[in-house]
């Protein structure tokens, strides 16, 4: 949504933002009229007219709804670090935002809707990014430890080999002290 500038000589645009959003939330409601302008002459000193109290809410709503859309991405944000610490499962957490999505959709802000259904799509795509990782991390942990076993089995028969080849060679060692010897070497005793 492309906003236009606002003019300088624009009523409201001279007002510090606080004060801007304290007449909008208070006074937006209200249209232009005695009632309107009454309270109004209590949070500053100039009056609109009645096309520029109606531009002036025109542009506040626009403000608004920029203001509500980073609102639920500083929730989203929130809920999700929440979630995280307290160990919330990502379906739990996109499950609520599709239900707010919804309620939003329910609502007529459909702003928000697209926001909280775009926020819960993006935490099920990291969710499953991270159990694809957590699962190849989990295979290359496997694959290490069959090769650590696979190396020591072949370090052991190589003793092993060493050792029969060494009573073999032995020139010291009688035929039944050989066959005794080898028999130790492999465990059969």
């Amino acid at each position: 949504m492309a906003t236009r500038k606002t003019r300088t000589d624009a009523w409201g645009a001279d007002l510090p933002e606080e004060t801007r959003w304290r007449i909008y939330d208070e006074l937006g409601a209200l249209a232009f009229g005695e009632d309107a302008m009454t309270r109004l002459s209590k949070m500053c000193a100039e009056l609109p007219s009645r096309a520029g109290w109606y531009r002036f809410l025109s542009r506040m709503r626009q403000a608004d709804a920029e203001r509500r859309i980073e609102k639920i991405a500083q929730s989203v944000a929130e809920a999700e670090r929440v979630a995280d610490k307290h160990g919330v499962k990502a379906a739990v957490l996109v499950e609520t935002l599709k239900t707010l999505a919804v309620d939003r959709a329910m609502t007529g802000d459909d702003t928000a809707a697209q926001k909280f259904a775009a926020a819960a799509a993006s935490i099920w795509d990291r969710a499953q990014r991270e159990r694809e990782i957590e699962l190849k991390q989990s295979a290359q942990r496997t694959r290490d430890e069959q090769l650590r076993l696979a190396r020591e089995k072949f370090e052991a028969a190589e003793k092993r080999l060493a050792a029969v080849q060494g009573a073999v060679d032995s020139p010291q060692l009688t035929d039944a002290e050989r066959v005794a010897k080898i028999k130790g070497i492999f465990g059969m005793r």
